[in-house]
């Protein structure tokens, strides 16, 4: 026979393992739902290997006009969590047929991991790019 104790102890673990399913899953599905940068690419990364660290990337244009890259998150494919993020407060322009560095500083799992690199734009779209480390 279970106490009422218990009893309410089981009550609060479901309910924290459903929220929990319910918010990832809706975490999930908003960066599936990302519309992607056809004309912007990311050319090239930096890897700093002693410090594990994502320095930079190379992003690459083929767009008429500039765009402005405003923040970069990295995620982890393998949980689909957001590891981090960070806006740039003054926006980054990508000239017209251009291509430029932009640094980042994104600490990576140092036993290895694939991760999604999403870099906004104003645009309301985002250059996605795969990178596996190590």
């Amino acid at each position: 026979m279970i106490s009422r104790r218990g009893l309410v102890i089981i009550i609060m673990v479901a309910i924290g393992a459903i929220a929990s399913a319910v918010v990832l899953s809706y975490l999930k599905g908003s960066q599936s739902s990302l519309q992607e940068e056809a004309e912007l690419s990311v050319s090239g990364v930096e890897l700093n290997r002693r410090a594990n660290t994502l320095t930079g990337v190379n992003v690459t244009s083929s767009a008429s006009s500039t765009v402005a890259i405003n923040g970069a998150s990295l995620v982890k494919i393998q949980s689909g969590i957001t590891v981090a993020s960070k806006s740039f407060p003054e926006h980054i322009q990508v000239a017209p047929s251009s291509q430029i560095y932009i640094p980042i500083g994104f600490s990576l799992d140092p036993e290895g991991a694939d991760y999604f690199l999403y870099l906004k734009t104003d645009r309301g779209t985002v250059i996605k790019f795969r990178l596996s480390y190590p």
